[in-house]
C-alpha cells in the first residue's frame, strides 16, 4: 500500500512501535495491526522461548500486517553481553566493552554481521544496537559494559564497524543520543541531566554519533536525558526536545534516517509527562517512531493523542507525512516483511563470538599468580543476575568454576550475593586458608561495598589471589593493590571458557582496557 493511500489514522499508526506480553499475539496488538496500520513491534525476553518459536511468532505478525499491504518493523535489543533478549540456540556476542578490549574493527564487524544475519533469519529487521554512549562515568548504573569504552574515538570506530556488519542484514539503531555515558542516574528510574557545554559534548559524546551518521546508520534512538546545552526546559529530555532532535540531529549533524524514542513508559518520562503529552511532544521534537513497550492502555493513549493532535492542527499532516516517508523508505531498503532462510547458532557463527570473547580477556595486573598451576583452587562467584531493568537473566548455570574443571583443575565452588554479610565474609576468609589459590568473580564491586570488602580481606591472606571481573573494570579502583586482576567484561557461559583458557596459560591474554581507571 503506497503512503499516499493512507488515512491520517493509518499514517499515525505507522509511527507507533508497541510491545506485548507473552508468546502469542494479543487481541490488542492484532487490532492495532489490522485496523490502525501499526508500524512496528518490539520484543523482549518475555516474548521468546526458542529460535523456532520466535521465528513462528514473527512470521504470524508479518502475515497479519500483509493484510494491509505493508511489512512490520520487528525490533529487539540484542546488544550482546548483559543485554541480549535471545540467549538460547543463537550466537550471542560478548558485548560492547569486550569488543572495545579487542581493539579490532574486523572482530567487531564480524560480530555485527553474525548478529544481523541470525536476527534476520528469525524474522527481526531492527536491532536496537549499538550503544554509542561513551562511558566515562564509573558510577554509571545502566550503561557500563554496554559501551565500547571511555575513548570517544574508539567508540566511534568500533561502533561504525559494528553498524557496517549489522546493516548487511537489519537496521542498526545507534543509541542513546546525544549520549548516556556520563550519568549516575538510570533513566528507567529517574530523569538524568548532563550539564556539559557544547564544546565538551562535541569533543566526547557526539563523536561516535557523527561517525555513525557518516557511515550510514539507518536509525538513532534518543535518550531520556536533559541536555541544557541544547534545551532550556529543565524537565525536557532529549527525546522530547526540538533543539536536540531537529536542530542538532537533523540540521547540525545532517541525519536523514529514522529517529526513535526510547520507551515512553520509562520513569524519566512518566514522572514528568502524561503519555498523551509525551507522544505528541516526541513527534513535535522530530521523532519518527514512538516506542511504548508494555501497557495497552498507554499505547492506545499515545496513538489517539497523536491522531487528535493532527486533527486539531497542533501537528500538521505534512509533519506526519515526513516521518511516514522515512519509515516507508527504510522498510523498502531493508525489505521489511520478506522472510529469509537460514540456520542460527551454527558452529561458524558461534566461533566468531568466541573468538571475539577470547581476544577481549584482559590481564590488567598480575602478581605472579598466572598461569594457574595449583590443583587446590577455590572459586568464589557473585551470583549471576540482572543488575538493571534493561538486562535479562542469564539462564545457564555454567560458571568459571565449571570452565576451570574442564581445563583439568580440582575446584571447590562458593557463591555469594552482590552484597555480602559480615558473617559470609568471615566464613569465606577462613575457608580460603585451605587453598593455595583463591579466585573471586566480581560484578561491579565498586557499586557494592561489602563485595569490595570481601576482595580486600581475601587479598590480605597469604595465598595466591586472583580477581576476575565479570562487569566493568572500574571496580579495580576499590582494591588497586589486589595481586592479580583479569577483566572478562561478561558472565556469558562461553566467556568463562575463554577466561579459563587464559588463567591456565593455554591462551595468551590479548585484551587492552577500553576504559580509563585514572
Amino acid at each position: 500500500m503506497k503512503r499516499k493511500e493512507l488515512s491520517v489514522e493509518e499514517k499515525v499508526g505507522q509511527l507507533m512501535m508497541f510491545g506485548f506480553p507473552g508468546q502469542e499475539i494479543t487481541e490488542h496488538i492484532e487490532n492495532f495491526i489490522v485496523n490502525h496500520h501499526l508500524g512496528g513491534i518490539i520484543h523482549f525476553a518475555r516474548n521468546i522461548k526458542s529460535p523456532e518459536q520466535i521465528q513462528s511468532l514473527n512470521r504470524d505478525l508479518q502475515t497479519l500486517a500483509s493484510l494491509r499491504g505493508t511489512g512490520l518493523f520487528i525490533a529487539v535489543d540484542q546488544e550482546g553481553g548483559s543485554v541480549a533478549r535471545l540467549t538460547t540456540g543463537v550466537s550471542v556476542s560478548p558485548g560492547n566493552m569486550a569488543l572495545g578490549a579487542t581493539r579490532s574493527l574486523k572482530r567487531t564487524e564480524d560480530v555485527g554481521r553474525v548478529t544481523g544475519e541470525e536476527l534476520r533469519i528469525l524474522g527481526f529487521n531492527i536491532n536496537l544496537a549499538p550503544c554509542l554512549d561513551v562511558n566515562n562515568n564509573p558510577a554509571n548504573p545502566v550503561i557500563g559494559v554496554r559501551s565500547f569504552g571511555s575513548d570517544p574515538h574508539l567508540a566511534a570506530e568500533l561502533g561504525a564497524a559494528y553498524i557496517k556488519g549489522l546493516q548487511e542484514h537489519v537496521i542498526a539503531v545507534a543509541k542513546h543520543f546525544p549520549g548516556h555515558g556520563d550519568t549516575h542516574v538510570d533513566s528507567h528510574l529517574g530523569l538524568p541531566t548532563i550539564n556539559h557545554d557544547w564544546e565538551r559534548l562535541n569533543k566526547v559524546e557526539l563523536v561516535p554519533f557523527r561517525k555513525a551518521i557518516k557511515e550510514g546508520v539507518a536509525g538513532i534512538l534518543a535518550a531520556h536525558i536533559v541536555f541544557p546545552a541544547f534545551e532550556s526546559d529543565p524537565n525536557r529530555p532529549a527525546v522530547l526536545s526540538y533543539g536536540v532532535l531537529t536542530e542538532l540531529l537533523r540540521r547540525e549533524l545532517g541525519f536523514e534516517g529514522l529517529i526513535m524514542t526510547d520507551c515512553l513508559e520509562m520513569q524519566a518520562i512518566t514522572n514528568h509527562f502524561s503519555m498523551s503529552e509525551a507522544a505528541v511532544l516526541a513527534v513535535e521534537a522530530g521523532s519518527d517512531l514512538v516506542l511504548v513497550s508494555h501497557t495497552p492502555s498507554l499505547q492506545s493513549e499515545a496513538y489517539w493523542a497523536l491522531v487528535e493532535a493532527v486533527r486539531s492542527g497542533r501537528i500538521s499532516e505534512k509533519r506526519i507525512d515526513e516521518s511516514a516517508a522515512r519509515i516507508q523508505a527504510a522498510k523498502e531498503r531493508f525489505q521489511v516483511g520478506k522472510s529469509y532462510p537460514g540456520t542460527v547458532g551454527t558452529e561458524a557463527n558461534l566461533a566468531v563470538m568466541e573468538a571475539a570473547a577470547q581476544d577481549s580477556i584482559t590481564v590488567v595486573q598480575d602478581g605472579g599468580n598466572l598461569p594457574l598451576t595449583s590443583e587446590k583452587v577455590a572459586v568464589i562467584e557473585t551470583k549471576t543476575q540482572a543488575l538493571t531493568g534493561v538486562e535479562a537473566e542469564i539462564q545457564s548455570t555454567f560458571s568459571l568454576a565449571d570452565a576451570l574443571r574442564d581445563e583439568g583443575l580440582m575446584v571447590d565452588h562458593y557463591e555469594v550475593g552482590l552484597e555480602c554479610t559480615a558473617e559470609e565474609i568471615k566464613k569465606l576468609v577462613n575457608a580460603s586458608t585451605n587453598y593455595e589459590t583463591v579466585i573471586m568473580v566480581t560484578q561491579d564491586a565498586h557499586r557494592y561495598p561489602t563485595q569490595a570488602r570481601l576482595v580486600q580481606e581475601l587479598n590480605k591472606q597469604p595465598l595466591g589471589f586472583i580477581v576476575v571481573g565479570a562487569r566493568t573494570p572500574y571496580e579495580l579502583q576499590s582494591f588497586p593493590n589486589v595481586q592479580t586482576y583479569t577483566a572478562a567484561y561478561s558472565n556469558q557461559p562461553f566467556v568463562w571458557k575463554c577466561a579459563a583458557a587464559v588463567l591456565t596459560g593455554k591462551r595468551k591474554a590479548t585484551g587492552t582496557l577500553p576504559v580509563s581507571l585514572v
